[in-house]
């Protein structure tokens, strides 16, 4: 089984589509980016993350059936964010990108990959063996009692001669 290369996604939607991106996963992880805000490794601040996750409930509150996306504008770019179950898709977009024309192939796009990445799981885990790690640390917890109890009489000692 092979895992889906994000980096390589990224930068062939950065050709094709004209625009920086990053893929996180639905846990708000950046998966690969060429986005500095949201550079590979690190999460999705979470107040975002909030606004996504709560787009059920902002949708029944509109009257809508499903909210796909959403997007911030600030002083020098546009924001997009289009989500699914399994991935978030983050685009930086120039000030005067037509969004309707954009939103719609991102949105497809984003499905496809997901449908990508739902397949490509992994469900085989490995069994970590505790009792190993266990045991090393009681080895390290009686070598530190050996080396107490070999310095106590010299501590003794130190301290009854400085009473004195």
């Amino acid at each position: 089984m092979r895992q889906i290369n994000y980096d390589e996604i990224i930068s062939q939607l950065k050709t094709e589509l004209n625009s920086e991106c990053a893929i996180a996963s639905k846990y708000g992880i950046v998966l690969g980016s060429t986005i500095k805000e949201f550079a590979k490794g690190k999460i999705i601040p979470h107040k975002i993350l909030s606004v996504i996750a709560n787009s059920k409930d902002i949708a029944d509150e509109l009257n809508l059936t499903k909210i796909n996306s959403f997007a911030l504008e600030a002083q020098e770019y546009n924001y997009l964010f289009t989500f699914s179950n399994e991935l978030i898709l983050i685009s930086k977009l120039g000030l005067n990108m037509n969004l309707g024309k954009y939103m719609p192939s991102i949105s497809v796009f984003l499905k496809k990959l997901s449908e990508k990445s739902k397949d490509q799981e992994i469900y085989d885990f490995s069994v970590f063996d505790f009792s190993k790690e266990i045991q090393k640390i009681e080895e390290t917890f009686k070598k530190k009692k050996e080396k107490d109890k070999k310095y106590s009489i010299i501590k003794d000692l130190v301290k009854y001669v400085t009473k004195l």
